[in-house]
């Protein structure tokens, strides 16, 4: 089958093996490219449209497999998850330091787990850490900008090993 870059974009014909990781592998270069050109608002609309890629994509390879449509929301779901889930890893790591500082700040000893975890159940010292973060604009942003890469990489790393499925379905029709 002659590489078909429509395969890519949208879901109304078949992809080959081939034509299935070329495409994969091109997505995942424009979704690098999102992350490194784009800002905040115009990198989510792109992400909307990554992911309408990453299932054209997968729709036509199970088309060209003989399976049903259906079956795309597995590496759908799968990446969106552990994307989430890294994302929510990285910016915890990202913010603790912050958020430590001001356990500090505030009088409570961080070298005791007790007085740590004591702080971080009070209401009032959450509620002061929030305020403290919407008034550092710029810190946040950057804390959470720091979930982008990590979970990027943890998406496409989901992808592309359920892609050794998709590929290997053999052709039908």
């Amino acid at each position: 089958m002659p590489l078909n870059f429509r395969a890519f974009f949208l879901p109304d014909t078949r992809a080959d093996a081939d034509t299935f990781w070329l495409g994969l592998g091109f997505i995942a270069l424009a979704d690098a490219l999102r992350l490194t050109l784009l800002d905040a608002g115009l990198a989510m609309f792109a992400w909307l449209l990554v992911l309408f890629c990453v299932a054209s994509i997968h729709i036509n390879r199970l088309r060209d497999a003989g399976r049903q449509g259906p079956l795309v929301i597995i590496p759908l779901a799968a990446g969106v998850a552990v994307k989430a889930v890294v994302a929510i890893i990285a910016v915890t790591v990202a913010i603790l330091p912050g958020f430590m500082e001001y356990l500090e700040a505030q009088g409570v000893d961080i070298n005791d787990p007790a007085q740590v975890q004591a702080a971080g159940q009070d209401d009032e010292l959450i509620a002061g850490f929030q305020q403290l973060m919407i008034e550092n604009e710029a810190d946040t942003l950057a804390a959470f900008s720091a979930g982008d890469w990590p979970s990027a990489i943890a998406f496409w790393l989901t992808v592309f090993a359920i892609g050794f499925w998709f590929a290997r379905m053999p052709r039908k029709g």
